[in-house]
């Protein structure tokens, strides 16, 4: 995976003008502020310069800016002026934001918010929502983000905001082209080029072009891609803009990468980790330290580096050097990637590692780093599970606020008509009757889709926590071997695709034998028989149930020819079941039995179904068949003697406890 990075607009303060000027004009502005400081009364007067010089150094040197935003706010606070003292939460949040420190942030945000709305403050609350759902956009927190953008633009647009109007259509641009809504982000983004084009306001024209890059990146129009990025680059160069050098670098390397210019992407990825590394951007540095170690490896490639002597490329092929600059890069961006707590990078980071150094020979670190990624496989499934129903919901929250925004231009027309307004607003009231009628039923849908019924129903009569303790279930976890090469090297629409027609057939299996789907975690699905409801036999039909998912996968071959083998792991007892979460909810399964079926699949063998003795035991009434592994090491449990479940029974014989010859 190549990070490719959109600019999200953080408007850190409202007083001072987004104009075009040069890297020494905003060095000029700032000795002017310093000199003015040297003689200010401590006094609201020396708030302000604090706080303005909090915002230049944005850009420049946010740690600088977070230095000079908490000298505003300690003369803030002593002098009792809640303006300033919002102001001040405001810049230093905003550089916060530019370091990468997110909840931070946001902490800093919702207090300037707080006091501004108790001032009532429309322009300043419009800004506080702004910054909130770029911090929202930032976690992938895309319907929260979504909601806060469309409420800035709502108060920009009744008090004639337009650059913040502007902003706000360049945001939910963002959000759409993270969807892959590609047309829907082009259309956000040209609004808000319209606005920033009519105002001449260059930074603002810098950041849409830089998104619209990324937009064209991602549909793989390359040839717009750099046009758009090359422009960007060179308005966020003018005005010495760090943070916009380096993003618009870090995608033209991307593009080139994708275009198999390695040569101009080392450029471009170089001068992108050095303005990274010296501005503190740590999410920068390790986006563009993955992607090195990314293209490095793949310079260690037969197929790439045949390519490139066809071409003469200038580049170096020695495949020791360039395997060694991939772990190189891997290790470091893993580091700083662990500094910042970003899940996602590390698990493309260990892959990497695992890759690199089975290809060096070094099978003990390949190991380690395979292990690594399983061990952060579950804890990526949470937040993997967010980001799709989050996705989920901003496309709904879309449609609704696509709605609202014509209902809401129809409301402003009304000092022309009022006759016709009055019309309208019944039309408008019905409207919206429906919009909610159906937006429920889909939203019933949407919570029957991700939990139980019985759960769906306990919460829709508001049960506020919902958690309870089962003594009889089995647990079962399906995965597909090697599953991860085989999505890095197939188009992400056949891989979603192979995904859905396994995991379908896996559903299906699960209503015909009364077991309860959990969830997905990337290529594996869990399922649990004896809960949310009681189940006669848990722990016959969840065999019944692996023993025919095993018939169904037996020799699967995807429609492009790739053969996938599977694990199976089973494990039986008591667990506790619950739903976590407020607005995002999520049944989930806690217990010994769970993590012991889950190091049962991680430890099996492909195509295979592996059970503890536990639940070998049980099946001993029943016609079906466990054939004793041996021993293995499991970890957090040491050495555990496992069974392998098979298809077939020899006599009235079952092996289990009494049968371990």
């Amino acid at each position: 995976m190549r990070y490719s990075l959109l600019i999200v607009f953080c408007l850190a303060i409202a007083i001072i003008p987004c104009s075009l000027i040069s890297q020494n004009r905003e060095q000029a502005k700032l000795e002017l502020l310093k000199e003015k400081l040297k003689t200010a009364l401590e006094d609201t007067n020396k708030v302000s310069l604090l706080h303005m010089m909090s915002f230049q150094y944005n850009s420049i040197d946010p740690e600088l800016g977070v230095k000079y935003g908490n000298q505003s706010l300690t003369l803030a606070k002593k002098l009792d002026w809640k303006e300033g003292i919002a102001k001040s939460y405001n810049s230093i949040g905003g550089n916060l934001y530019a370091l990468g420190n997110f909840d931070e942030a946001l902490d800093y945000f919702q207090k300037s918010l707080k006091l501004n709305q108790e001032s009532k403050d429309s322009l300043e609350i419009a800004k506080n929502f702004t910054n909130i759902g770029n911090i929202y956009y930032n976690l992938s927190s895309y319907s929260l983000a979504l909601n806060y953008y469309q409420k800035a633009l709502k108060i920009d647009m009744i008090i004639g905001d337009k650059e913040g109007e502007a902003d706000n259509q360049g945001n939910i641009g963002n959000i759409y082209s993270d969807l892959k809504n590609f047309d829907s982000a082009l259309k956000y983004y040209k609004k808000a080029l319209k606005i920033h084009e009519t105002n001449n306001n260059r930074r603002g024209i810098a950041t849409i072009l830089g998104n619209m890059g990324t937009t064209y990146l991602d549909s793989k129009q390359y040839d717009k891609a750099l046009v758009n990025f090359s422009k960007a680059l060179e308005l966020w160069e003018l005005f010495g803009n760090k943070f916009g050098i380096a993003t618009n670098l870090g995608n033209m390397a991307n593009t080139y990468n994708y275009l198999s210019d390695y040569q101009l992407a080392l450029v471009n990825y170089e001068k992108a980790l050095n303005i990274n590394e010296e501005i503190g951007n740590k999410f920068g540095s390790a986006a563009i330290m993955g992607n090195l170690g990314g293209l490095y490896f793949n310079l260690t490639l037969d197929s790439i580096v045949t390519k490139l002597k066809e071409r003469n490329s200038t580049i170096s092929l020695d495949k020791d050097y360039n395997l060694g600059k991939s772990i190189e890069y891997s290790e470091k961006a893993t580091h700083i990637a662990e500094s910042i707590g970003s899940k996602d990078m590390l698990r493309e980071f260990y892959g990497f590692l695992e890759k690199a150094y089975a290809m060096k020979g070094n099978f003990k670190k390949a190991y380690l780093y395979q292990r690594e990624w399983i061990e952060l496989r579950d804890s990526i499934f949470s937040v993997q599970k967010t980001k799709e129903i989050a996705k989920l919901e901003a496309i709904k929250q879309g449609e609704i606020n696509e709605k609202e925004i014509k209902l809401r231009d129809l409301e402003l027309s009304r000092k022309y008509n009022e006759q016709y307004v009055l019309i309208l607003g019944f039309g408008g009231g019905a409207i919206m009757l429906l919009l909610v009628f159906f937006e429920r039923r889909k939203s019933e849908k949407l919570l029957l889709n991700i939990l139980p019924a019985k759960i769906a129903k306990r919460l829709k009569n508001n049960e506020k926590r919902i958690a309870d303790r089962f003594e009889n279930t089995a647990i079962i976890f399906l995965d597909i071997v090697g599953f991860t090469s085989y999505s890095n090297d197939t188009d992400p629409v056949k891989v979603v695709s192979v995904l859905n027609e396994i995991f379908t057939k896996f559903d299906n299996l699960t209503k015909e034998y009364g077991l309860e789907k959990i969830k997905t975690i990337g290529d594996c699905y869990m399922a649990a028989a004896g809960l949310p409801e009681p189940h006669p036999q848990p722990i016959l039909s969840t065999a019944e149930f692996a023993l025919q998912a095993q018939r169904l996968m037996q020799d699967y071959t995807t429609n492009d020819g790739h053969k996938l083998h599977f694990r199976i792991g089973i494990d039986a007892g008591p667990v506790v079941a619950g739903v976590i979460g407020e607005r995002k909810f999520s049944y989930d399964l806690w217990g010994d039995a769970v993590n012991t079926a889950s190091r049962m699949e991680s430890t099996g063998l492909p195509n295979e179904i592996q059970v503890t003795e536990n639940f070998a035991n049980s099946l001993q009434s029943y016609n079906i068949t466990c054939e004793e592994r041996g021993e293995i090491n499991i970890k957090g449990k040491g050495i555990v003697k496992t069974y392998l479940l098979k298809d077939h029974v020899i006599g009235n014989k079952k092996l289990g406890k009494d049968s371990d010859k």
